[in-house]
């Protein structure tokens, strides 16, 4: 039981001369004391759930926007060359003769 005494003591008095800073709980302030800003404009954000998976009925064909043809290509592109480029890169190993 001494021992356990002597172990414990010696453990604190080794964090506190490893942590010089006191070991007390201080107050955390946020950046900005403004209010959490709103969405501009009167409108609602909200669309409300339709039921139908993305939005379009049984029947009906899906109509793509603008920006999904570009986006895939260009994503798609973007890949390719990175994979070709990754496949052709120089060897900068260095090799011990």
């Amino acid at each position: 039981m001494a021992s356990l005494r002597t172990l414990s003591r010696a453990s604190t008095s080794t964090i506190r001369t490893l942590c010089p800073l006191p070991l007390t709980r201080t107050r955390i302030q946020p950046f900005t004391h403004s209010p959490t800003p709103r969405s501009s404009g009167h409108e609602s954000h909200y669309d409300p759930p339709s039921g139908w998976l993305f939005g379009v009925k049984p029947g009906e064909k899906y109509e793509k926007e603008g920006w999904e043809g570009p986006m895939y290509w260009g994503m798609c592109g973007a890949v390719g060359v990175a994979v070709v480029a990754y496949a052709f890169k120089p060897d900068t190993r260095y090799v011990y003769s």
